[in-house]
């Protein structure tokens, strides 16, 4: 759901412009450097997923997307990431701490242990407890949690 979350307007290629398509904003490149639409599609974070919550019509040329960009409302979503078991409690405001692990192949290590688009130490507020178990390579007791940032604003 996007009624509480802060919408963003940016640019988007065309073929990653779909209604709930996720995607993590990596910054910009060389191509960027004298588009005069720069400004609209470099206001992200770097290093952030955001969602397409809506599509517009609008389509410009880019150098970066061939099949061109189109205006996009996003905003980020929640995050499913692990915590020690006995850290997950509903409502609870949390630092994220990527787990200490070495075992990349993982399905979980990318994706709940250790995203790029969390850093170590943001505040992060627990939204839900997922009933999916998690079954670690290193043997640590680990739930799935579903987390909200909390921006500097306390938001």
């Amino acid at each position: 759901m996007t009624s509480d979350k802060p919408i963003k307007v940016t640019l988007l290629g065309i073929k990653q412009s779909k209604l709930g398509n996720k995607f993590i904003f990596n910054g910009e490149v060389d191509d960027c450097e004298d588009c005069r639409l720069r400004g609209a599609c470099l206001k992200l974070d770097q290093d952030r997923m955001y969602e397409v919550a809506s599509v517009r019509d609008t389509v410009h040329t880019c150098k970066v997307f061939e099949e061109g960009v189109c205006t996009v409302e996003i905003f980020e979503p929640s995050y499913p990431v692990t915590t020690g078991a006995k850290l997950a409690v509903e409502g609870a405001n949390i630092s994220f701490t990527p787990r200490d692990c070495d075992k990349i192949e993982c399905p979980h290590y990318s994706h709940h242990c250790c995203p790029i688009y969390l850093k170590e130490g943001e505040k992060l507020k627990i939204i839900e407890i997922s009933d999916e178990s998690i079954d670690c390579k290193q043997g640590f007791q680990l739930k799935l949690i579903i987390v909200d940032r909390i921006n500097s604003d306390g938001k």
